[in-house]
This record gives C-alpha cells, structure tokens and sequence, in this order.
C-alpha cells in the first residue's frame, strides 16, 4: 500500500535558454525548487519546452534530482517529468525513476502529481 505525501513546492531560482524559430520556440530550463511540508527537500530540475505560436501543441520534458527528507527519510531520487497540450487536452506524469534512491530513500518508487498553486502530492513504496 502506498504512503501519500502532501507538500507545496516555490521555484526559487530560473535560469532559462530559449532557442526561438519561425512558429515557435524551445527553451532548456534549470530550476532550483524549495519542497516543503512531507517532502522537505531542494529540487535541481533540467527541462526543456517546445511550443508553437498560440501555445498549442506544447510539450515539456524534464528530470530533477531531489535531495532532502521525506516522512523522516534521508536521501535522494530522481523524478521524470513530462507533459503535453494540443487543443484542450492535456496529459502529464511524473514518476520516480526506479532504482534512484540513495541512503533511507533506497528502494523508493511511486508517482506524484502537482496541483494548483504548486501544491504537490506524491504516492509512493520504498521496497525492504
């Protein structure tokens, strides 16, 4: 059974690289996050974001490492980042990327979902 944890993270560093082209544009992110709440941790994320003019379709990409406790456990992981848009729908994910814990976060796998006003929610198993 899976353990829930409720946070609200702030983007407290942006550095951004657009690359822009006739229709639209691509732009290579770094963002350093703060977690707080469950999750208590700083999140360093690598992403990139293409979209056209009008902003549809649009797509994001991205990979952050997160150091930092949870529920009382030390240690680290990777989450894997993803969205899309086109025409009113949208898809995202975000899942742990299995085999990336270190110290107590060791055997760490799960999936979160971040909400409005970057809240955040995280369900996940750490596998004895």
């Amino acid at each position: 059974m899976s353990t829930r944890a409720n946070s609200a993270f702030v983007i407290e560093n942006r550095e951004v690289t657009p690359a822009e082209w006739e229709g639209g544009a691509l732009h290579r992110n770094r963002w350093t996050k703060k977690y707080t709440g469950d999750l208590t941790a700083t999140g360093t994320l690598e992403a990139i974001m293409v979209g056209v003019e009008g902003g549809n379709p649009a797509a994001y990409l991205g990979v952050e490492r997160i150091a930092g406790t949870l529920h009382g456990r030390k240690g680290t992981f990777i989450a894997v980042l993803s969205a899309t848009a086109y025409s009113g729908d949208h898809a995202k994910s975000w899942k742990i990327l299995p085999g990336s814990g270190t110290e107590e976060l060791v055997g760490i796998r799960g999936e979160g979902e971040i909400l409005d006003n970057h809240d955040f929610v995280l369900d996940y198993d750490i596998e004895s």
